[in-house]
């Protein structure tokens, strides 16, 4: 259940008006600054006025009286003045964390919230030893206002725009939702207006702009649910790296109206989807494409954008767009985008998943394939290499040439030929012939901690040793 809180300002364009008149520069407009003192006094006549707001009054109007009458007051009115501010601040702010059955110390609340350390010792000199200079007291005056500033009052004028973005957010994905249901109804053959899914793409592009697009639009579309199935069944698998015809039909229109309304839409897709696939140093697809009976083996991966058919399937949304290039621009459903961005962002970023989509585009674009052969080459070196390296055990031997161990087993062969045969004699050694032990004649038992003659020792140290 959510609660309402009361504040003394009536909107928050109020708010943020005191904000602009409280920080004004205090050389040049020392009026404006007494205004917003003027408005927080008005505003502790109303209600119960947040603490922040009214320590910052105190401190800035003794900032203001010592600037402005400093010459007329004594340092030690100065110090009083400056010590007792400083002192409300600081238990202020601690009394509001003070919750539980055990109450905490000072310093541990004060490290919790981020305060300076040294802002309690203040505290502690201020009230029960010798005040501390003016120096520091006007120093720490000037950082305690600064502290608020961007502890409580930056975080208050963000809330509102914050309220907008969320709300922002929620009406993207309630707008990419209906637009993934009723398209995937039409694709079902279901009896719907094929205008409806058409009507939440032109809703959608209402609602965002370039900055939504690569913040919200392209998250949402790569993570599961979008792109991606959320059901693992209808992902890719090692054996069919292929994505289905029904899940391509449910988001071509989508991404073709992206693309048109935004023209840098298909290359921060196509960046973000190489990045997704680079996103982990571990090339999960090793095992699978060299071992076919790896999957007995596959340990289960907790994160679902890290899973291999999550994998599988973004590589092959990849390789679909390069498909594309085989057709006219005007066909495409990314017309925007230039073989190139692809090209670029899977030869930066050399792993399992982005050389299959090269393999792909090699078999699209012969000359192509010509001309980045060295590379390719190159990425297959690195590619065995991270492999053989993985395969390699931590404590394991060096690598012995396979003459060596068929020279070894032969001669073995050989040795245990010979001992079955006793061929071989066996070398005759000397044994010496060695009594068993015996009890001595004189040996007499006696307890444990006794000596032999059966006197307990002395074991007290000398009087001479003591000194």
């Amino acid at each position: 259940m959510l609660h309402t809180r009361a504040v003394p300002w009536i909107n928050q364009e109020e708010f943020e008006t005191v904000y602009k008149w409280l920080f004004a520069d205090r050389k040049q407009h020392v009026e404006t600054i007494r205004r917003a003192l003027d408005r927080i006094q008005a505003w502790s006549s109303r209600g119960r006025i947040p603490f922040s707001v009214e320590i910052t009054g105190m401190l800035i109007e003794s900032i203001l009286r010592d600037e402005r009458f400093g010459e007329t007051m004594s340092h030690k009115e100065l110090r009083l003045l400056y010590s007792m501010a400083l002192v409300r601040f600081v238990n202020g702010l601690v009394d509001q964390e003070q919750k539980g059955k055990y109450a905490k110390t000072v310093l541990t609340i004060a490290k919790s919230i981020g305060l300076p350390p040294w802002y309690v010792d203040l505290r502690h000199e201020s009230t029960h030893e010798r005040l501390p200079s003016l120096i520091v007291l006007r120093e720490a005056a000037v950082q305690a206002v600064a502290w608020l500033h961007d502890h409580y009052w930056i975080h208050n004028l963000n809330r509102a725009e914050e309220d907008d973005e969320e709300k922002s957010v929620k009406d993207v994905k309630v707008k990419l939702n209906m637009y993934k249901e009723c398209r995937k109804a039409y694709v079902k053959g279901e009896k719907q207006d094929p205008t409806i899914y058409v009507d939440c793409i032109e809703a959608l592009i209402k609602i965002i702009d370039e900055d939504i697009i690569k913040e919200d639009i392209i998250p949402l579309l790569l993570g599961t649910g979008g792109l991606v199935p959320t059901a693992k069944k209808k992902r890719v698998t090692a054996e069919n790296m292929s994505i289905s015809n029904d899940l391509i039909q449910i988001w071509t229109p989508l991404l073709k109206g992206l693309g048109v309304g935004y023209p840098s839409f298909a290359s921060d897709l196509v960046s973000s989807l190489i990045q997704k696939l680079c996103s982990t140093d571990e090339y999960k697809l090793d095992e699978q494409l060299i071992n076919p009976y790896a999957v007995f083996t596959k340990k289960e991966v907790d994160d679902s954008t890290q899973s291999l058919s999550y994998m599988l399937t973004l590589t092959c949304w990849l390789k679909h767009i390069v498909s594309e290039f085989a057709k006219p621009a005007q066909e495409r459903t990314l017309r925007n985008l230039d073989i190139d961005d692809i090209l670029e962002g899977c030869l930066k970023n050399p792993n399992y998943y982005t050389r299959s989509v090269l393999q792909h585009l090699c078999q699209i674009d012969t000359e192509l394939a010509e001309s980045i052969k060295p590379f390719m080459r190159y990425i297959d070196q690195l590619l065995i290499k991270s492999t053989v390296g993985k395969r390699k055990e931590p404590d394991s031997l060096e690598t012995i040439d396979e003459e060596v161990l068929e020279n070894e087993l032969k001669e073995l062969e050989s040795q245990l030929t010979d001992i079955k045969s006793n061929q071989r004699p066996l070398k005759k050694q000397k044994v010496f012939n060695i009594e068993s032990w015996k009890l001595h004649e004189n040996w007499r038992p006696c307890p444990i901690g006794m000596l032999p003659n059966g006197k307990m020792p002395c074991l007290d140290m000398r009087e001479l040793l003591k000194k």
